[in-house]
């Protein structure tokens, strides 16, 4: 059957949400392994044929997932990093809205780190690749623009940035070996130790 991925009715839309939230919860409090299309079709009270019908497979509907929990960060995370006054708060706040965002959000951040540390496909790439790239290609150029501002030191923005989101990912796998981490606590950590690294 035709995946219905792009543009549908408002019932098909719902019907979608209904699906990936389905698979978030699955993966969230059962694992990779648990979230299978059946299990799924369990949890929201469907048969597998109408995941079926919006999902070619696994494999789409769990790529759906990454994008519309990437995408929900983005749109939280992007008009705090964009009202910021300079770029030592841009910074700043790109670190706290991250990590305010996985502290409110854990079990979507414990769903895709389910799908991060287990999804391979020979044919099709890592379903984190295309957002990590971006990500970080982002965060370096912000950090070169405030290099350029005078507000941030001497520094290799690309590895910076490199390192900043590797402490930020590392997050998801922190929660499930301790699901009441103080994501807040370390989100203001990390962005006290970069503040101070970067600083001219």
């Amino acid at each position: 059957m035709r995946s219905k991925s792009k543009s549908g009715t408002f019932i098909e839309q719902a019907r979608r949400r209904q699906i990936i939230d389905g698979a978030i919860d699955v993966l969230a409090r059962g694992g990779y392994g648990a979230a299978s299309l059946a299990a799924i079709a369990q949890e929201i009270g469907v048969s597998k044929g109408v995941i079926s019908y919006y999902f070619a497979g696994k494999d789409e509907m769990l790529r759906a997932v990454v994008a519309d929990v990437l995408a929900e960060a983005s749109a939280q995370m992007r008009p705090q990093i964009e009202s910021a006054s300079g770029f030592a708060e841009a910074l700043d706040r790109y670190i706290t809205s991250n990590l305010d965002f996985i502290g409110t959000r854990r079990h979507k951040i414990l769903a895709l780190t389910e799908i991060f540390n287990n999804m391979r496909s020979a044919d099709q790439p890592h379903p984190y690749a295309e957002g990590h790239r971006a990500a970080v290609a982002a965060l370096a150029g912000l950090l070169a623009a405030g290099q350029q501002a005078g507000e941030f030191g001497p520094f290799p923005a690309y590895h910076a940035a490199v390192a900043l989101r590797a402490a930020i990912d590392a997050v998801g796998d922190l929660l499930r070996e301790d699901p009441e981490m103080d994501v807040r606590e370390y989100g203001a950590a990390l962005a006290g130790l970069f503040g101070k690294a970067v600083s001219a």
